[in-house]
């Protein structure tokens, strides 16, 4: 399985991973995103099962770049991760 974590704070992307793998999830794919324009990207070109995305962020926030998915077809699990 591939995640894709998306964050534009680097400590909230490595609070994630952490836990994620605490979770039991240390076998997975972990990729990372610092905004929604390179979560989109990110999803078009490595193809994650799951992202878990901040709602707040620079270039294309959360909403933005989950709505732009589903427009372009992508129906990908998609959560938010938010503080």
């Amino acid at each position: 399985m591939k995640i894709l974590i998306v964050d534009d704070s680097r400590v909230m992307r490595q609070i994630v991973t952490r836990t994620l793998r605490q979770a039991g999830f240390s076998g997975h794919d972990l990729v990372e995103a610092t905004n929604g324009k390179e979560a989109y990207d990110s999803v078009v070109s490595e193809k994650p099962d799951l992202v878990l995305c901040d709602w707040n962020m620079p270039e294309m926030n959360g909403i933005e770049c989950l709505r732009t998915l589903r427009a372009n077809g992508h129906d990908v699990a998609f959560g938010f991760v938010t503080s």
